[in-house]
């Protein structure tokens, strides 16, 4: 490709990222040092607690700019120093998409991290774009739709072995409004030549097992240690669920600390789905921690694999930067995810501002590029 055809596309993707960053780290950094001063406390039993609440401005492929109010309180449990910080995260936000999304996310490591509480939870209404089902799906094909839903994700997990943890879920999605096909003629729809579960809406609900093994260092921002989480969920009419079929989930991490402090990082996925899947749990490219670059959910279907490597190092002062790449691709039946052919590209960079540099609390805004697609990000903590 022609050199300036290349840097005519960069450039404006470059350009809004920069200019998204100075203008989010200008809020953020006024705000977050306020509450810092006012929150950052210390109680008579000695247990640090902080609390940032500052308002949002968020960037992606699938919201652009959302503008809201945001939150991270994180603290130690105990006496115990070796004890990995606590958090809760949460955010509310509406985009220029006219969507709105509430959600939180937390992380409670109990005494001697005997115990780990993780919980996820979301509400939204959220106007979507979809292009059919498959690794192979047409830019022409996309279509708009609406969904409103309910998340809640809750895992209680024991430690049992060193840094090995066993433990139950319990997941349910209630997409309970699902709007598609507007201006199109009756049938029409890629909802409905493609016969798409769970165009009408769905509920899903079902209970869990975890296997965790985390040996990181840190959780909001890793150097060094192994992490593996093996996840299975059976979502069944038992448990009030609408579809029955079962989830499996692969999430291995290894981060490496070089000198210079910096910091090289592993990741690797794989989701695999088996029965009949409603639309809004099947498995997508494209998201704010792996595959950046895509839109969420540019490409859909039962199975996703994906890899990526990321290498963090030290700027300047409270400054950082990465650079990232990435391939993966969905399938419909877990033999498609090993096929090479159609594997989908992802690189990119970021900035990272330390917001809190004892705990690695680190603001950070990517900019990926994909296959025929880019993306900016603008977040808290790092993607992984």
């Amino acid at each position: 490709m022609n050199s300036c055809v290349v840097s005519q596309r960069l450039t404006p993707v470059l350009l809004k990222a920069l200019v998204l960053f100075c203008m989010s780290f200008l809020v953020f950094d006024a705000s977050a040092q306020i509450n810092l001063e006012k929150k950052d406390s210390i109680n008579k039993q000695g247990k640090r607690r902080k609390l940032f609440a500052f308002p949002a401005v968020i960037y992606s492929p699938e919201t652009t700019l959302a503008l809201g109010g945001a939150g991270n309180f994180y603290f130690k449990i105990g006496h115990d120093t070796t004890v990995r910080t606590s958090y809760v995260q949460a955010v509310a936000l509406y985009t220029l998409r006219q969507q709105a999304v509430i959600a939180m996310e937390s992380a409670v490591f109990f005494h001697d991290e005997r115990y780990i509480l993780k919980t996820k939870a979301s509400v939204s209404y959220f106007p979507d774009r979809f292009w059919g089902l498959g690794n192979d799906s047409k830019d022409s094909d996309m279509e708009h739709y609406t969904v409103g839903q309910f998340y809640l994700f809750p895992q209680l997990l024991r430690k049992v072995y060193k840094k090995l943890f066993l433990g139950v879920a319990y997941e349910i999605q209630n997409v309970f409004s699902f709007d598609y096909g507007e201006g199109k003629p009756s049938g029409t729809s890629i909802f409905d030549t493609q016969n798409v579960n769970g165009r009408y809406g769905s509920l899903v609900s079902g209970i869990g097992l975890v296997a965790l093994w985390d040996g990181r260092d840190n959780t909001f921002s890793p150097s060094k240690g192994l992490y593996f989480a093996y996840y299975i969920n059976d979502y069944s009419k038992a448990f009030g669920s609408e579809f029955n079929f079962t989830f499996h989930s692969v999430d291995i991490r290894k981060y490496y600390s070089l000198p210079g402090n910096q910091v090289l990082a592993f990741q690797f996925m794989l989701n695999a789905n088996v029965g009949t899947v409603p639309v809004r749990s099947m498995s997508n490219i494209g998201s704010n921690t792996i595959m950046r670059g895509y839109y969420e959910g540019r490409y859909t279907d039962n199975n996703f694999i994906g890899a990526q490597v990321e290498d963090r190092f030290h700027l300047k002062g409270r400054f950082g930067m990465v650079v990232f790449a990435a391939a993966g691709r969905v399938g419909t039946n877990s033999s498609d995810l090993f096929n090479l052919y159609g594997l989908k590209p992802s690189i990119g960079t970021g900035l990272r501002y330390a917001v809190d540099k004892k705990e690695k609390l680190n603001l950070r805004l990517d900019v990926g590029f994909g296959y025929h697609s880019s993306g900016v990000y603008f977040n808290i903590t790092e993607a992984f």
